[in-house]
């Protein structure tokens, strides 16, 4: 076979070669580019994808052999879902997400072990810490739960959020307060406080 360099034709489709293939290879390039990492330069994350766009929808019915994968409204929020190859559907995200958790050490002042969402843990006085969020809360009307140990065994402890004057005292979307006690009623240092913020908005 020998080489033919005007075959196509310009008058063959699809229209003018080739430059008219490189402005699309180019447009196909800005279309996919937004979602996928174009393979262009033959790197090792060619073809991955960077962000998937899922159109909102509620499918009904099943397609035979297929699992489907797609976003839909629940509850007031968007969840991820998917359903099996006989219509059986399943929430992926959860639909009372933590916005915030930490476990620190209550009796060496406020020191971290874990957390997510959590800027610091502050001390206010005996028993008494201050939970500061790196990112807000949606509204002041979250969840909270509150666990903890003593350092000492054979001794109950308690926990709750601060009792306070007023809610918003001790609650806002910045920070939550809370409070440790030791089975005589009074505040207690925490050798172990854990924390944990949910919110359904």
């Amino acid at each position: 076979m020998t080489y033919n360099p005007t075959v196509p034709l310009n008058s063959d489709s699809p229209s003018i070669f080739p430059a008219q293939g490189q402005a699309n290879f180019t447009r196909l390039q800005t279309l996919l580019g937004a979602d996928h990492q174009f393979n262009l330069t033959a790197a090792a994350d060619d073809g991955y994808h960077n962000l998937v766009h899922l159109t909102q929808q509620a499918p009904s019915g099943a397609l035979a052999a297929t699992g489907r994968l797609y976003v839909k409204s629940s509850a007031g929020r968007i969840h991820l879902f998917y359903m099996d190859d006989v219509g059986s559907e399943y929430q992926l995200s959860p639909s009372l997400p933590i916005r915030a958790a930490v476990n620190f050490n209550g009796v060496s002042g406020a020191v971290i072990r874990s957390s997510y969402n959590v800027a610091s843990v502050n001390r206010i006085s005996t028993g008494r810490y201050q939970i500061n969020f790196t990112n807000p809360m949606p509204d002041a009307n979250y969840i909270v739960q509150v666990t903890g140990m003593r350092n000492s065994s054979g001794s109950l402890a308690t926990t709750c959020v601060e009792g306070a004057a007023s809610y918003s005292s001790s609650v806002q979307t910045g920070f939550v307060r809370v409070d440790g006690f030791n089975n005589a009623g009074n505040l207690q240092d925490m050798f172990m406080m854990n924390v944990t913020v949910f919110s359904a908005t």
